[in-house]
């Protein structure tokens, strides 16, 4: 075995400056955009450019490929950036498939490519050297960083920026805010780029990108940035043109007036780049068009003030139908169909005809492959009837030529959450409007109708309504109906939507109802939900966390067991799959058992469960709930670089406010470990919860056998020695049993699946 070192240093001698105090290297900006190309290449070189795989001896086979000294970048961001990769993880371990072929003038360019990536970051004098270690088995190359000094902001000069009016914010504030920070010329540009995009917003529509002066001082490792902006003056929009294109030559469906109402741009308004923006999002949005284009173009007889604009849209098919089939944890089998009109009554107009099922395969009368779905959901008794959606849903692109969203809806659905109720709507109404603020701000306000009954679970309709005989579990069917006005706001500041390693988002929603039925005079409630997550890189891999809150309120409203009557459908839930994942869909927090097993007691009307009995889990719910989630992933490049391994710590509790406080001894922690597959569609996740807990003790309940006398539940809890109580009602009924549960381990672990990341 011998190492032999390429030596690479004549490929990038010139990049770097020359030693020496007051050393000035004036970077010009033609030169920057050739290495920006560059380094673009090396990002899509490993996809556009195959390393040899067949005619070397297997001494030339490459197994592995290692890094070592960047004081940046993680092993899979390097990996990423250059030609040379290892072979996979089949490869290496069931020898399915050739090892690559070293090629060592490719690892030399491999090297210029991870030099010109920290020197990008702000490392002017870094140096990589390739090192090659050659035994029988192969060849292992190995890419050693060397990044010397961290090139830091001495100082940023502005020129050309207009002033602002007292009171806001110069344009060059977040400029002089890089004094004192690593030269990342990509953070640089960034920065430079929100600037620009702040000027063409503000109606400087010949706004560009600045000269860059850059002084280099290596010995000091001291940076001197100079940035000259040539804004223009600030312009109007003077004629607006439209021009459109038919599907059929000669026969448009669309007006050009049609899209000047959707535009929303007048003569005479301020230029901005936003407007421009959000108006072509607002025909794209429509689904008339299957190409926009925007351009502008200078006023002949007012170049120094007013600049038009000119639209092309190209027209798209407007009428389109979807089926879709797939499979999920909570839903077993699915179905959904969609027919829409992107055209109805006008441009802009779409009239949608959605259908939805779940529980397909397990629910009635469509149950014919239980098997297919999981035993969590086999165990719900409201998952043994097929759900379903059927609506009709008309949105606009704009309201009254405002910028924001109107959406009407009416539908019919029946819907189940696992273990705690079935809600089935007959009718019912959604009015809503949505605008986005910004390109990552967004709210929406609506009212939302509906003349439905919610189905629980005969206990929670005891305990919690105190509906506790048949008679009143039967009248308790015939519905009620449910008001709710409802306010969200978000803002996403993660680089992507589905999978973010970084940034952060944060969301907030009010909703506000009132409900009447024939057993309830007039309940009226609010409920509030919150939420931050945060990402960030650590330890090579990707860390996130989340804190969620929710509280639900019934001021006035008359107290059972304690709490107030709280639509059922309103009331917080916590556990299982983007919860806490220790915990099966609803299942932390307080619960009643329903057994079977029982004796009667001597000497009175009553029962006592059996010691060794087992019961179904009933969740009672609450009205005030914090969930927290911290979450490392991490893709390892010996499996696949496909494949995310995570470890998580879920933390979670709910309480009733009327009865019960915040304690910390209630917050319940479940670690796990997931893995995760990187798809087109999303990640597809895998997720083991280990719940460390026991069984929580509750209230037993037993279902007598109907009689002439109206039996209904009753309370079974054990009795407990030398410990008063009272067992002739359920709600004084003790929460003294605690269900037989195996102690193995595999007994404690929830398994969980789905498709995206758990938040």
């Amino acid at each position: 075995m011998h190492a032999t070192l390429i030596s690479s240093a004549d490929a990038y001698t010139s990049c770097r400056p020359v030693p020496g105090r007051g050393t000035v290297v004036s970077v010009v900006r033609t030169v920057w955009h050739l290495v920006m190309g560059l380094t673009l290449l090396t990002v899509v070189a490993p996809a556009a450019v195959a390393q040899r795989t067949t005619r070397c001896n297997p001494d030339e086979r490459i197994r592995g490929v290692s890094f070592d000294g960047s004081p940046n970048f993680d092993v899979l961001t390097l990996a990423t950036s250059i030609v040379t990769h290892e072979p996979g993880f089949v490869t290496r371990v069931f020898k399915i498939g050739t090892p690559p072929c070293v090629d060592t003038l490719e690892v030399r360019r491999d090297a210029l490519r991870i030099a010109i990536l920290h020197r990008q970051a702000g490392w002017f004098q870094a140096s990589v050297l390739p090192l090659i270690t050659r035994s029988k088995d192969g060849v292992k190359v190995r890419f050693v960083t060397t990044p010397g000094r961290e090139a830091m902001v001495d100082s940023v000069m502005v020129k050309g920026l207009p002033l602002l009016p007292e009171g806001r914010r110069p344009y060059e504030t977040s400029l002089r805010a890089l004094v004192g920070k690593r030269f990342d010329r990509t953070h640089v540009d960034t920065t430079v780029a929100a600037v620009v995009t702040r000027l063409r917003n503000a109606g400087f529509a010949r706004a560009g990108m600045p000269k860059s002066h850059i002084e280099i001082d290596s010995a000091s490792a001291r940076v001197r940035l100079t940035l000259d902006f040539a804004t223009g003056p600030a312009l109007r929009i003077g004629q607006v043109h439209v021009d459109v294109r038919p599907v059929t030559v000669g026969r448009p469906r669309v007006d050009s007036s049609d899209v000047a109402r959707l535009v929303a741009i007048d003569p005479g308004d301020r230029f901005s780049a936003s407007a421009l923006l959000d108006a072509q999002r607002a025909l794209y949005r429509s689904e008339a068009f299957r190409l926009v284009l925007m351009d502008t173009v200078t006023a002949a007889a007012f170049a120094d003030s007013v600049i038009d604009l000119r639209i092309g849209v190209a027209e798209a098919r407007t009428r389109a139908a979807r089926v879709g089939l797939g499979w999920a944890t909570q839903d077993c089998i699915r179905a959904q169909g969609r027919i829409n009109d992107r055209g109805f009554l006008g441009v802009g107009r779409r009239v949608e005809l959605s259908m939805r099922a779940s529980k397909l395969g397990l629910g009635a009368p469509i149950d014919f492959a239980p098997a297919l779905c999981s035993q969590a959901l086999r165990d719900d008794p409201f998952s043994q009837r097929v759900n379903y959606y059927v609506g009709t849903t008309l949105t606009n692109t704009r309201l009254f030529g405002l910028p924001v969203v109107p959406l009407v809806s009416v539908y019919s659905e029946r819907r189940g959450e696992p273990y705690a109720f079935l809600r089935e709507t007959s009718i019912g109404a959604l009015a809503e409007v949505s605008r986005q603020f910004s390109t990552r701000t967004a709210g929406t306000a609506g009212f939302q109708y509906e003349n439905g009954k919610t189905t629980t679970d005969p206990v929670v309709s005891c305990t919690r309504f105190g509906l506790c005989r048949p008679e009143e579990l039967v009248l308790s069917a015939f519905g009620r109906g449910v008001g709710i006005i409802s306010t969200s706001v978000s803002h996403d500041r993660t680089n992507d939507l589905t999978n973010p390693s970084r940034g952060w988002r944060m969301r907030g929603e009010v909703r506000v109802g009132e409900t009447v039925s024939e057993l309830v005079s007039t309940v009226r409630f609010q409920r509030t939900t919150g939420e931050f997550a945060g990402f960030a890189r650590f330890l090579g891999g990707i860390v996130g966390a989340r804190i969620q809150a929710a509280g639900a309120f019934a001021p006035g409203a008359e107290l059972v067991d304690g709490t107030p009557l709280i639509p059922q459908q309103e009331r917080l839930f916590v556990g299982g799959q983007n919860s806490v994942r220790g915990y099966q869909q609803n299942l932390l927090g307080a619960v009643d058992y329903v057994v079977t097993a029982v004796q009667a007691v001597p000497n009175a009307d009553e029962f006592e469960v059996v010691p060794t009995a087992g019961g179904r889990a009933v969740p009672r719910g609450g009205t005030a709930m914090l969930v927290g989630n911290l979450e490392w992933r991490r893709g390892f490049r010996f499996i696949a670089e496909q494949v995310q391994l995570a470890a998580f710590l879920d933390a979670g509790t709910l309480w009733e406010t009327r009865s019960d406080r915040f304690a910390w001894n209630n917050v319940r922690y479940t670690p796990g470990l997931g893995l995760r597959l990187v798809t087109a569609l999303g990640p597809f996740r895998v997720d083991v919860g280990y719940r460390p807990y026991g069984e929580r003790a509750g209230r037993a309940l037993y279902f007598a056998p109907a009689s002439n006398d109206g039996a209904g539940i009753y309370c079974a809890s054990p009795r407990v020695a030398d410990v008063p109580g009272d067992y002739s009602s359920v709600f004084s009924c003790p929460a003294s049993f605690t269900p037989t549960a195996s102690k193995s381990i595999l007994s404690r672990l929830v398994f969980h699946f789905g498709l995206g990341q758990a938040f």
